[in-house]
């Protein structure tokens, strides 16, 4: 039997790593149960800091409302729904820590997330992007001075590569890039520096509960004693959740993604259009993503999503129509029935925390997300509330916000590019 730990966290992806890190920085006893899974959602990432970006429905968000568009289950006119200021909020404090982050991980650790300053351009093509476009220019949550409205002069003078064939394109600035392997390395390597111990290739079996309080998490091949456990497994949290006798809302959504191989310089901002997003990568590769796919924990590839991909890429970079494909794959988003993160307590089971459901966002939230979890697992003054992401929203009136999203599922209204 192991010795009694304070803090045991489930996941060992961005999310998992980061409470892990800011835990043991506070002092805590932590051990990071990481069980490294083909499509976890970290691998399903660009590494895209796109705090303004995503609220408003860009990336993933836009690429999915197309193909709602295209199979008749969007209304026409409409744009992708915006998450709420809440969301904002909370993701626009996250990414504002990167800075101060990379450098600590640096020092610490020696590895460099690679962290860019990039802004994300949303390329205005027709009529349909445009009135998407104005709308975010009159009424961005953040007021407009995040936000650029360029010309498509403007476009060919700061984005060469980028096809002439465009209306302008809105530039937010601050929505920037890292690598998001680099970033989850970082931070087990940093938990570890800070006194946590990892225990890799571990598979959770079980999590013990004894008078409505969490005692114990038992392994494959152990059983480890701990005042709290945190649920951060991704895709798989509703898994954990229900080793807990709870029901957690989080289920996978893959989304493909494309590799091509390593270019000199092409952009220098990450691109955003309604077919696909674009990042090029430091080491320069440029990843092409991605579908929004409900098929369970299939983590396989289509041709067709992958030819859609690169159809999108070569109407915004026509160049790379000449460009040799590296790698196509695909991840498991941890999804949610309203698309924000599940944070925090649990009402009727004590010792138990959730870090879960961060969907797209999961690299950009990872920081605040690692943070607020390990404050409260201290008992201390929670750094930015929580209350709007509590799994206490999903519960008696709420209920059927889940009942709603899981029929959709159910019934393919969710379908891929």
């Amino acid at each position: 039997m192991s010795r009694a730990t304070d803090i045991v966290v489930i996941g060992g992806g961005a999310i998992g790593g980061a409470v892990a890190y800011y835990a043991a920085r506070k002092g805590l006893h932590v051990t990071l149960i990481d069980q490294p899974k083909r499509g976890r959602a970290t691998s399903a990432s660009a590494g895209g800091l796109w705090s303004l970006g995503e609220s408003v429905g860009l990336g993933c968000g836009v690429i999915f409302h197309k193909a709602q568009l295209d199979a008749g289950t969007a209304i026409p006119g409409n744009g992708p729904a915006q998450l709420p200021p809440a969301f904002l909020d909370f993701a626009m404090q996250s990414n504002a820590m990167f800075p101060q982050l990379a450098q600590e991980l640096r020092d610490d650790v020696g590895i460099d997330i690679e962290l860019e300053r990039t802004s994300l351009l949303f390329l205005i093509f027709d009529e349909g992007d445009e009135a998407f476009a104005r709308t975010l220019w009159k009424d961005c949550p953040c007021g407009r001075q995040l936000i650029d409205w360029l010309t498509p002069e403007e476009v060919a003078a700061s984005e060469p590569a980028l096809t002439r064939e465009l209306r302008g394109a809105l530039r937010f600035n601050g929505d920037d890039q890292v690598n998001p392997y680099k970033l989850a390395d970082a931070l087990r390597a940093g938990a570890i520096h800070h006194g946590a111990k990892l225990l890799s290739h571990t598979e959770v079996v079980g999590i013990e509960v004894f008078e409505g309080r969490v005692q114990a998490v038992q392994t494959s091949t152990d059983r480890l004693p701990c005042s709290i456990v945190i649920n951060a497994a991704g895709a798989w949290a509703g898994q954990v959740g229900r080793m807990a006798g709870l029901d957690v809302p989080v289920y996978p959504v893959r989304g493909q993604i494309v590799g091509t191989q390593t270019l000199p310089h092409l952009t220098t901002a990450c691109i955003s259009t309604s077919d696909c997003y674009l990042a090029q990568k430091h080491h320069g590769e440029v990843i092409i993503g991605s579908t929004t796919e409900h098929v369970g924990f299939d983590v396989g590839v289509t041709t067709s999503a992958i030819q859609t991909l690169c159809a999108g890429a070569i109407r915004a970079v026509p160049a790379l129509a000449d460009v040799d494909i590296k790698r196509v794959w695909s991840g498991l988003r941890p999804g949610s029935p309203d698309e924000l993160p599940i944070l925090g307590p649990v009402d009727g089971l004590r010792g138990y925390l959730n870090a879960a459901g961060l969907f797209r966002t999961g690299i950009v939230n990872a920081p605040l997300t690692g943070l607020v979890v390990a404050d409260v697992a201290a008992g201390d003054p929670v750094s930015h509330p929580i209350e709007p992401f509590l799994m206490a929203r999903f519960q008696n009136g709420t209920q059927t916000v889940v009942d709603e999203a899981t029929s959709m599922r159910q019934h393919g209204m969710a379908s891929a590019k």
